[in-house]
Order: structure tokens, then C-alpha cells, then sequence
């Protein structure tokens, strides 16, 4: 080789030094151009197409021979969609993604090349072009590209070809003639937009040694066969054989002590731990709630973290937390990662494990102490971080961590790994529970190395989680084989984490184990604010995510490029100790609107509460049972019962499913409730069809009640009118209602699930009054009769006589609307009890004054139907007495019920009992 020919080669070779490439942060050789007008500076998005050689061009080539090179051509989904949205496509029928998907993966391009264009294929012009950098030179051109035409600068080596999207590989021979460097570039059209894939070779000389020739550019040294051997001198001899037995003497003694080094660094054993010298760390597990975030089986994690002793109780069995063991070694408290193992023999292959591990040193790597190799006690002793893992530290929601900390986590982590890929050291197995945080803050890496001394021959079974789990931090290169570590492998895991601190989730759903092999987690959507939880540089955060793990490993970025990166978009130059002092500050600061808040949420809570209890139970029953107080039974003089239940209702429930016969009766009672709202009555139960309510208990009205439950009844009978069965709209609903006013009982009974009932003949007699009803009307006792006609205002009817069962013959009216005529101006007033507060019947709740006997003497004329036995039932079975004086003169045992007092008063005021049913038929009448 000549020597103008050398000089040329290195040149050529300084020129393209100062050559721009297209390499960025994803490691790519390919970038995209438009079609029209394309130069060095208008470069734009690739939009998710990628081009990579299969088969790179030799890195030196001989002029003139031959050789194969393979690219393949790629998209991804979301391509389609931005190629429809930048107008890529000149198919005027080319409007949606789908459409485009289809032109390009199944629409059949020209025989010929030369007939293709962007209206007839997908890949419309594919080929391999070169530029030799010396006539870039010449041409002041910098890149090489597809701008530059054919005119001689530019050589075009293959022929174009056209394609489809799916055939991915393409293929072609080359032939180089220039020699030095020379650029060779893939080209592609894709509608309006053009992509090169750029590879570099040097062309070397073809010479034609052994022809019998020795030609200007062949040597002896270069070709002995035609120019012969290159004499030497005995005194050249001899000093290059000394400067070789120098040389090798020098090299064997610094081998020998090398190898002497490292082998006493091999048998040392200075880092083998007795168990029995650990001293259990009680104190640290009690105070500091030590526990370890980690799988419950096959972990090989020796993450810890601080938190409240209460969480190990709180978390669901999917994704449980386990205490770590933690132990006082050479006076500091260590983490202890135990080995489930039956055997265990200290080999090479571990020694040489140990070796690597301990010659590892760095500020984000959790430092390995030592172990111990006695079964059952295998273990691995290492630096114990007393913040826990990230993953913990993430997903508790009441440490609150703004970008600064996010970023501080993120930083850390990239130097740690920065520094293990440095010795070629894979981690294998990176995923936030395998980082953990010391007292200040600052995350380190655990869980390196020591792959056989931490294989365990007697581990559990994977759960559901812990296989997702593992899926997700797997890259996509691995997910289907036992394939080793790689260091892309830890940038794609690495990504994971990266997602995990923007979004503080876990990066797989627990409850959804059907996901396919190769789900990913979705990119986060980050918003950008002023606001400590929003990300200050949301697009470059997401942007670093979706490189870290993309489908291809050699476009990922390594951890030195991922570190710079980071540290240049994150706007906090704080330590961690330094942010966490401004943020105790601002807590501080915020507790108090904090507890307020919490406070109202508390009296919110405490509302909703009361109210359901209110509608279950009335308000002073239900407070006297929440403070604990026994509920005593009340007697009320006089109050007014209503029942009612559905006409034909067990035909219709006979020919009904369960299901629509609980709808039915939920839709119809509920408009009941809706109804009864508006009046002062008490909703009793509800037992099948039937409807029980009850107006002047527990809340007393005078003699309101009457009409309160006579309006109400007529606005439940009037509403049957219109409401249709859900499953039988056709069928017209029918209701039967009763009504008797009279004296009551009521109390609760039982706790667990206590109800309000009520108790007396009273309630027998309104139930008489319904099951005697018709359909659509409502049957009123006497006794209600007459204190509607005191207050007025209601059309009634008399029925007549009635058998009604147990209670023989009794007079009933029919309650049919009500009178709009106004009350004149001498109209009575709505009688209402009065409580006296000097004599002892005030105790007895319900029980009249005897002093206002003008009131009681109005009632007892209003309300003349009092049987004997509801005048006396209570009597009969009273069993509180205590001397009174009864007003007549002496003292004597008087009962304190309240039918007693009313009998009493009776005879001494000289009103008679109540009106036989003659008279009762008579007046009717």
C-alpha cells in the first residue's frame, strides 16, 4: 500500500470524527426526513417506525468484493395513528388507522419497482446507498443522507425494491470501490416521509500479492511471496529478543502477583460470620417496626423498611408483609437474609461470588458484610436500611413525597447500577422492593451478585401476584426462556420503577391475574404544575420511560446516559435530609387544617349514622341504646293505628317469582314511605303485604293522630289508584286499610337487631278493622270516628254492624275523603295533653293531669268507646303501687296506669261507661 494511499485513509478518517451522527439518547442509527426538501436540519419523528441492521456491513472491506447486509423495517401500533394525523399517507382512502394497517400490511405493491409510488405501496422505494467520506469533503457536505442526489458523490449499489410493512427483513449485496471510510445507508420511502439507517466500514486496497511481482505498493514486509524476506541485523536481532525476554519476564512476575492477590483474596475466609455471634435485635423490631416488604415464598430479597406495626395486620394475603430479620453484629444492626436450603457446600464458584461481591464499593449499593454456611442458619448478612424498601416507602399514602424525593430515588438508583455495569455485573432481578432507604434518605441497591449462594433448594411455589409481578419487570427479550441477565434487561426493569414513582401504584393490577404474558404498564399521564405531587417536566419523564423499555435492547439507553439525563431534568438540587426538613415544615404548618378536615369528615360520617338509626329506631330509643341505657316500655293514653295490606296478594305471589314479588313490595313500599313523610306518623314495621303505622307515638299530638293517620290513608289508597305492578302493569293494585284509635304500648324488644313495637288490644282491633276492610276503602272504628268528628273536616260513612273476630259485634265506618268546607269561627280547638308537674301520674308516660279535668272530661266525652277490659287490662296486672292520696279523704294502694286514673275519673266526674253498640247504632245512624 502506497504511502499517498495510508495518508489519504487517515484523513479521511480525522474528517468524519468531526462528522455529526445521528446516535441521541436511544443508542438509534436511523432517523427520518421528509419527502420534498430534505436536509440535515429538518430531521422529524420517526412516529414509531424503527429500522435496525439484522446483518451489519464488515467493519473493513477489501475494494471490490462482495458482501450481504440485512435491516429490518418495524412499526409499532400507535404508528399508524400519527402517520393518519401528519398526512404520511398520499391514499386519498387512507382516513383512520385501521385503513392504514391495512394499505400497509396487506396491500399487494407493483411486479416491477419502477411502477410503485406512494398511491400503490406501503414501501414504495427500498435500497443501499454509500458515501465515501473523502468527496464528502471534497462536496463540504457533514452527513451523509438521502438528500444528496445521484451525481457521483452519491452511490447507489443496489436496485430499489418495494414492499409490504410484514416482510421486516430486507436484503441486499454490496459492492465498495472507494477506499477509506465510507458510510453506507439503508434507505426507505413510506409515503411522504423517507428513513436512512446509517453503518460505517472502511474499504481497504485490494492487492494482488503472490503474482511474482513486487509493485510500488507491496514490501517485503507486506509481501514477502513477490518482494521476499526483510533482511535484519544480528544487533536488531539482539535487541529485540531482549526487549522480548524483558518484556515477558516482566509480564510472568506481574501475572504471578497478581494471580497471588487475588488468590489470597480467594481463600480468605475473614467474612464468614458464626451465627451464634448475632445477637437478636429485639429492640430495633419493637420501636422501629422493621418489616420487609418482599413475596412470602422464592424471594430473594433483603429489603426492609420502617413502618407501623398495625400495616402487617392491614394488608390483603395477595401481597402480604413479612418482619425481617434483623440482628446486632460487631456492635450495628444488620439485615439478615436467611437461605432455605437442606445442604450447603462453600465451593469455588461462591468464593469467587464473595470475592466480586466484596470488591464492590459504592455510596448506592447496600454493602455486603459477610454470611454464615452452617445449615439450617444459611445466611447472608448485609447493610440494614431502616427506611424500608421504595416499594413500601411508594405505596403508603401518608408519607408525602414531592418530585424532589421521586427524582433523589430515581438518581440513585441509575448510579448504583451505573456503578455494577461497569464491571459487566448484571443485577438480574431490579425492581423496587430490591431498593431500600437509609436514615437519610438515600436509596440503595440490594439483592447483586451471589446467584449460587442464594439458590434455594426448598422454595415455595410463586402466587398469582408474585408471577405477574415478575412478568411485568421481566423485558420482553426474556419472557419467553431461562435467557441470562442482561444489562438491557435492568434498563427495561429499571423502567418499571420509573413508573412506579410517578404513579405510586403497584405496576400490576392484584385483582386482575388474566392479563396477557406480555402486558406492560401504561405509560403514566403526568401533568405538569406548580404543585409539589406534579411532575415538573412531565413529557421528558414519560419520554425516558418509553425508552427505557423499548422492544428493542439495543435502542435502550445505558445507566450512565439515564443518569445524566435524569439529573439534568430534575429542577431540585437539594439533598434528601434537606428537602424532608422542608417538608416536616410545610406539615407542620398544614396539620391543623389537616385534623379540621378530618374532624368534619368525622361529624359527616356521624350524620349519616344518626340518620339511619333514626329510621330504624325512634330518635330517644335509639340515643338511650347508643349510650348504653336500658329502654323502658311507655304507655301512651291514646293513639291511632293503621294497617293495610294487598288485595289477592298471595294469588299474585303464587304466580310471581321471588324476585319480582320483593320488587313489587320495594317499589310500592317505598312510595308509601315517600308519602308518609309528610305527616306526623311513625312508620311500625312491614311484615309480607302487610303495613303497619303509627300516629302519636312515640311523639304525642293530642288528638291528631286521628286525622294524621286519616289524611295519610287516604293518600296511600289514592296512590294504589295509579301505581302498576312492575311485572304485571295490567293488574290493577287493590289495598284494604283499617284504623282504631285507643291506648298502646310500646317498647323495644330484644338487641340484636332491636324494633320499636307497639302492644295492646288497641293494636288487634286496627288489625281487625283491615282483615274486616274491602279493597280500596278504609274501615274506621268508632272510637276513631269520633275524634275525626271532633277535628273535623272528613266525610265519613257508616257501614253498620260488623262481626269482627274476638271482639263480637262492633259499629264501623267507611273513611271516604275529606270536606273542603272551612271550620267556623266557634269551632273547637285541637285538644291536646297536658303533663302536670305536681302529681305523681306524671311519671307514668301518657297519663293526663288529673287538675285540668276539663280536658280529660272533653276527651273521655270524644273517645266514649273504652271497653272494660282495656280499662282495666292494666290494672289487672299492675305491680307498681305506692300510697296516695287519692282526693278522697284517706290514703289507700292506687294503681298509676294511666286506664285506672281515666276509670276513676269517670265515676267521680259521673260519666257513664261507654255507650252499649245500640246506642253506638243509633247515633250512627
Amino acid at each position: 500500500m502506497s504511502a499517498s494511499v495510508i495518508h489519504h485513509i487517515i484523513c479521511t478518517m480525522c474528517v468524519v470524527v468531526r462528522v455529526l451522527g445521528w446516535h441521541d439518547l436511544d443508542n438509534s442509527e436511523y432517523d427520518c426526513w421528509p419527502l420534498d426538501k430534505p436536509d440535515e436540519l429538518n430531521m422529524i419523528d420517526c412516529g414509531g417506525l424503527e429500522m435496525a441492521w439484522v446483518l451489519r456491513p464488515p467493519e473493513k472491506v477489501v475494494s471490490g468484493e462482495e458482501f450481504t447486509v440485512i435491516y429490518s423495517v418495524t412499526v409499532r401500533d400507535e404508528f399508524y395513528q400519527w402517520a393518519v394525523n401528519n398526512d404520511i399517507f398520499i391514499h386519498r382512502s387512507i382516513t383512520d388507522p385501521a385503513e392504514a394497517r391495512r394499505f400497509c400490511e396487506h396491500h399487494e405493491c407493483p411486479g416491477n419497482w419502477k411502477d410503485a409510488n406512494g398511491e400503490n405501496c406501503c414501501i414504495h422505494h427500498a435500497n443501499i446507498h454509500s458515501c465515501p467520506m473523502g468527496y464528502m469533503k471534497q462536496a463540504e457536505e457533514r452527513i451523509c443522507g438521502p438528500w444528496i442526489p445521484d451525481d457521483g458523490r452519491i452511490f447507489t449499489h443496489t436496485i430499489s425494491t418495494a414492499g409490504k410493512m410484514t416482510q421486516t427483513n430486507w436484503t441486499a449485496k454490496v459492492m465498495l470501490f472507494h477506499e477509506g471510510l465510507t458510510s453506507l445507508i439503508a434507505h426507505i420511502r413510506v409515503g411522504n416521509m423517507q428513513v436512512a439507517l446509517e453503518a460505517k466500514s472502511i474499504v481497504l486496497p485490494a492487492i494482488m500479492c503472490g503474482d511474482g511481482v513486487c509493485e510500488e505498493e507491496e514490501t517485503c514486509s507486506t509481501c514477502p511471496a513477490d518482494c521476499g524476506d526483510c533482511p535484519l541485523s544480528s544487533a536488531g536481532r539482539a535487541a529485540i529478543a531482549l526487549t522480548v525476554t524483558i518484556v515477558i519476564i516482566s509480564f510472568v512476575i506481574s501475572a504471578m502477583w497478581f494471580k497471588y492477590q487475588k488468590q489470597k483474596l480467594f481463600w480468605d475466609e475473614s467474612w464468614i460470620i458464626d451465627f451464634n455471634h448475632i445477637k437478636q435485635d429485639h429492640v430495633a423490631r419493637a420501636t422501629m417496626g422493621s418489616i420487609m416488604s418482599v413475596p412470602a415464598a422464592n424471594s430473594d430479597s433483603n429489603a426492609s423498611c420502617v413502618t407501623a406495626l398495625s400495616s402487617y395486620t392491614g394488608v390483603t394475603t395477595t401481597r402480604k408483609q413479612l418482619y425481617t430479620h434483623t440482628g446486632i453484629y460487631d456492635g450495628r444492626t444488620v439485615a439478615i437474609k436467611k437461605i432455605k436450603t437442606k445442604t450447603f457446600s462453600l465451593s469455588k464458584t461462591i468464593r469467587q461470588e464473595v470475592k466480586q461481591v466484596r470488591e464492590l464499593d459504592h455510596p448506592n449499593l447496600c454493602k455486603f458484610f459477610g454470611g454464615c454456611v452452617e445449615v439450617p442458619n444459611v445466611a447472608i448478612v448485609t447493610e440494614y436500611c431502616p427506611k424500608g424498601s421504595l416499594n413500601d416507602v411508594l405505596l403508603n399514602d401518608e408519607i408525602p413525597l414531592n418530585w424532589g424525593f421521586r427524582f433523589s430515588f430515581a438518581t440513585d438508583i441509575a448510579r448504583g447500577m451505573s456503578y455494577l455495569h461497569q464491571y459487566k455485573i448484571c443485577h438480574g432481578h431490579l425492581k423496587s422492593t430490591n431498593c431500600v432507604l437509609d436514615d437519610r434518605w438515600v436509596c440503595k441497591i440490594t439483592d447483586y451478585c451471589l446467584w449460587v449462594y442464594r439458590r434455594e433448594d426448598c422454595a415455595e411455589p410463586l402466587t398469582t401476584y408474585q408471577q405477574r409481578l415478575k412478568e411485568v419487570y421481566t423485558p420482553p427479550e426474556a419472557q419467553n426462556g431461562d435467557q441470562e441477565p442482561t444489562l438491557a434487561g435492568d434498563v427495561f426493569s429499571y423502567s418499571i420503577i420509573l413508573l412506579e414513582i410517578a404513579t405510586r401504584n403497584d405496576p400490576v393490577p392484584v385483582e386482575d391475574s388474566s392479563l396477557e404474558c406480555a402486558w406492560c404498564p401504561p405509560l403514566p399521564e403526568l401533568i405538569s404544575g406548580k404543585a409539589d405531587s406534579t411532575c415538573p417536566c412531565p413529557a421528558e419523564y414519560a419520554e425516558l420511560i418509553r425508552r427505557c423499555r423499548a422492544h428493542n435492547p439495543t435502542h435502550r439507553p445505558t445507566f450512565e446516559q439515564i443518569r445524566k439525563f435524569v439529573n439534568k431534568i430534575n429542577p431540585h438540587k437539594v439533598s434528601p435530609v434537606d428537602m424532608m426538613m422542608e417538608l416536616m415544615e410545610k406539615y407542620s404548618k398544614h396539620l391543623e387544617v389537616l385534623v379540621g378536615e378530618r374532624t368534619q369528615d368525622l361529624m359527616l360520617e356521624k350524620q349519616k349514622t344518626d340518620r339511619l338509626l333514626h329510621s330504624m329506631l325512634p330518635k330517644q330509643v335509639a340515643d338511650d341504646l347508643r349510650q348504653g341505657k336500658p329502654s323502658q316500655a311507655q304507655s301512651y293514653i291514646s293513639a291511632t293505628v293503621f294497617f293495610s295490606d294487598i288485595v289477592g296478594f298471595t294469588q299474585l305471589s303464587s304466580s310471581s317469582t321471588p324476585y319480582q314479588v320483593v320488587d313489587f313490595l320495594n317499589k310500592l313500599y317505598t312510595t308509601f314511605d315517600d308519602i308518609i313523610d309528610n305527616y306526623d306518623v311513625y312508620k311500625v314495621e312491614t311484615i309480607g303485604d302487610a303495613y303497619m303505622v303509627v300516629s302519636g307515638v312515640p311523639r304525642e299530638n293530642g288528638i291528631l293522630h286521628a286525622s294524621e293517620i286519616a289524611s295519610m290513608a287516604l293518600d296511600l289508597v289514592s296512590v294504589c289508584k295509579t301505581f302498576r305492578i312492575p311485572h304485571r302493569p295490567e293488574t290493577h293494585l287493590q289495598i284494604r286499610a283499617g284504623i282504631h284509635s285507643g291506648p298502646v304500648v310500646a317498647g323495644v324488644v330484644g338487641t340484636k337487631m332491636p324494633r320499636y313495637c307497639l302492644f295492646g288490644d288497641t293494636v288487634n282491633t286496627a288489625s281487625r278493622m283491615e282483615s274486616s276492610s274491602e279493597a280500596l276503602k278504609i274501615q274506621c272504628s268508632c272510637s276513631t270516628f269520633y275524634l275525626l268528628e271532633e277535628v273535623g273536616g272528613y266525610t265519613l260513612t257508616c257501614r253498620g254492624v260488623s262481626q269482627v273476630k274476638g271482639k263480637g259485634d262492633m259499629v264501623t265506618h267507611w273513611l271516604e275523603g275529606k270536606r273542603a268546607a272551612a271550620p267556623s269561627k266557634d269551632s273547637k280547638k285541637p285538644v291536646t295533653l297536658q303533663e302536670s308537674e305536681t302529681e305523681d301520674y306524671t311519671s307514668i308516660p301518657g297519663v293526663l293531669s288529673p287538675s285540668n279535668s276539663t280536658d280529660l272530661l272533653m276527651f273521655i266525652h270524644i273517645s266514649p268507646v273504652f271497653p272494660d277490659d282495656l280499662l282495666f287490662s292494666e290494672c289487672k296486672s299492675c305491680k307498681y303501687k305506692s300510697p296516695v292520696n287519692s282526693g278522697r279523704g284517706t290514703e289507700q294502694d292506687t294503681c298509676h296506669s294511666s286506664s285506672h286514673f281515666i276509670r276513676d275519673f269517670m265515676n267521680e266526674s259521673g260519666i257513664s261507661s261507654p255507650a252499649p253498640i245500640e246506642q253506638q247504632l243509633v247515633r250512627c245512624r
